[in-house]
């Protein structure tokens, strides 16, 4: 893509092939109710959902409640979690690429991953 492409509005081709696709995992609440987290990694292209609670059911009961875990490989260690739907809000400067139903976040680093803690 050349200097000028990017002042006529042309997209740059982003790979999505290359990212990790996300795979969620369903925990109880203390009252049994089921939550859903999803891991978002330092350092790696993910490519979320925007409408879990649209895609995948416990049991045949809709998920309500989403977490996104965040994940440091730096420190080796889980840094802490937001609750899903505010976290894709504060992450939406990331987003490299986005389709009906998915985005595509790139590679944060530390300091951006540490931003996204509501």
């Amino acid at each position: 893509m050349g200097l000028f492409d990017k002042f006529k509005g042309k997209k740059e081709t982003v790979d999505w092939s290359k990212a990790y696709i996300t795979a969620p995992q369903f925990y109880r609440k203390t009252d049994g109710a089921p939550f859903g987290a999803i891991a978002l990694t330092e350092g790696t292209e993910t490519i979320l959902p925007k409408f879990p609670q649209n895609e995948y059911r416990v049991d045949g009961s809709a998920v309500d409640e989403w977490k996104l875990v965040l994940i440091s490989t730096t420190k080796d260690t889980i840094i802490g979690e937001a609750d899903y739907f505010v976290a894709l809000q504060n992450i939406e400067k990331y987003v490299l690429d986005s389709k009906k139903d998915r985005i595509l976040i790139k590679g944060l680093s530390l300091s951006e991953l540490e931003s996204i803690r509501v």
